[in-house]
């Protein structure tokens, strides 16, 4: 009798239904984890992507930590220098050998600066401004790169609208061109009706193609915001509708919106460090001071003597009397930087309201022509239907219908470009106020330096 070659392995019965277990089992756990994958992204998601995978940030980042070490440089000329000397040196006369000689030196010494007319102190501090304005340069890549990608993201969503609306007017005139060619076959109806719908399809099949063309182009732009590689979002990644519009911010006095923008702190931070400069050049025209101690030999022997070895501490003073009016010409050229720097902050004040200042109007507008499109749509699109059911009776021309349908396709191609310039002029606005970074997403980014 022949063996059964897998008697040793369990019922295939018992195997198949511990599969349906296990797979009824892994069924929510998978659907809970594509439903996180495929949630919808958010703006402001969106940004937070873009802060975290973009290469802008990251250079930011970089210059930050090369201002990290400049402070630390700055910092350690407080500190006492220490060296060490190990020589040896022979010499040899030509003319009496005898008189031949050699030197071993092994001395440690140690410097301490006492006194540099305060050049250190704002070495230091202009290190550390430097270091500050780098963060606040990183802080303005983010408001720049934010603003970037609202743009985007509405664009997107843009394109989206206009597909559904030559969409929407392909298959009207589809079923007006259906409608027609029965009319035709019953010979209640022409065929220049027909022919009219006919291209009035084509016409919308081809502003149809436009607008995929838009969307695909809207949505590689914002993949290369976001840092994807290819430039292109994943397939099963959708983007959330577009915010509501909210007065958040709007109604805050200007002044303290501007307060808070990094282009602007980044301004004041190069006046400061421009007067600690004037600082830096004036303390050239003080003394140095400086305590040396050391500690070590000097034999003639043809052996190092360490039992002969010796300490010693002095004071020295050095003062430059006269250099050629080098100093005068440093401080005058830090002073001349200084009032550079405060007329330019001045400016870029000037110009932080301005565009506070016509970005909220702007959202006033806005919000105005979005609530006219609104009513305006809707009365054309009653007046189309109305139109539509005349035409069906014979009531009005063909060339009534068109009319109506194309001021309708109008009226929602304006009502969707008011949703989006309503949503851009909000995120203007928070970009001219500073506050379009989400959530303070460079916490992260800091935890690296």
């Amino acid at each position: 009798m022949q063996k059964n070659p897998f008697h040793h392995l369990p019922d295939i019965k018992f195997l198949v239904g511990l599969i349906l277990i296990l797979d009824l089992l892994c069924i929510p756990l998978f659907s809970q984890a594509w439903g996180r994958e495929s949630a919808p992204l958010n703006l402001d998601q969106a940004k937070a992507m873009a802060l975290e995978n973009n290469p802008s940030p990251a250079a930011a980042l970089e210059r930050i930590r090369q201002a990290r070490e400049e402070v630390a440089q700055a910092r350690a000329a407080f500190g006492p220098t220490l060296t060490s000397n190990l020589g040896y040196n022979y010499t040899e006369a030509v003319d009496a050998p005898a008189q031949d000689e050699t030197k071993h030196t092994a001395q440690v010494t140690a410097t301490q600066v006492l006194f540099d007319g305060f050049y250190r102190k704002y070495a230091a501090l202009s290190a550390q401004y430097g270091e500050e304005i780098q963060t606040a340069a990183l802080e303005e890549a983010q408001r720049l790169l934010s603003w970037s990608v609202s743009q985007a993201f509405v664009n997107v969503h843009l394109a989206r609208e206009n597909i559904r609306i030559a969409q929407s007017d392909m298959d009207f005139n589809q079923e007006q061109e259906q409608e027609a060619a029965l009319k035709q076959k019953l010979g209640t109806g022409s065929l220049s009706d027909r022919l009219n719908f006919q291209t009035k399809v084509i016409s919308a099949r081809s502003t149809l193609a436009d607008a995929q063309q838009e969307w695909t182009a809207a949505r590689i732009g914002l993949a290369a915001l976001l840092g994807f590689a290819d430039a292109r979002l994943p397939g099963g990644l959708e983007l959330a509708p577009l915010p509501q519009p909210g007065d958040a911010g709007v109604q805050t006095d200007l002044k303290e919106l501007a307060d808070q923008r990094p282009d602007l702190r980044q301004s004041r931070l190069n006046v400061d460090q421009a007067q600690a400069q004037v600082k830096m050049a004036q303390s050239e025209f003080y003394p140095t001071l400086s305590l040396t101690g050391g500690y070590g030999t000097t034999s003639g022997d043809h052996t190092l003597d360490t039992g002969d070895m010796g300490a010693s501490i002095g004071l020295s003073v050095n003062i430059t009397l006269f250099d050629g009016g080098s100093r005068t010409s440093k401080v005058r050229q830090a002073r001349a930087r200084k009032k550079e720097l405060e007329a330019t902050l001045k400016s870029d004040e000037l110009t932080a309201m301005s565009q506070l200042r016509t970005g909220r109007a702007k959202i006033a507008t806005a919000r105005g022509k979005l609530d006219l499109q609104k009513e305006n749509t809707q009365l054309i699109l009653k007046t189309r239907n109305l139109v539509e059911k005349e035409y069906q009776a014979g009531q009005v021309s063909l060339v009534r219908l068109n009319e109506a349908q194309n001021n309708l396709v109008t009226a929602q191609g304006n009502l969707a470009m008011a949703r989006a310039d309503l949503a851009l002029a909000l995120e203007e606005f928070d970009y001219y106020s500073g506050g379009n970074i989400p959530a303070r997403p460079d916490q992260t980014q800091k935890e690296r330096l």
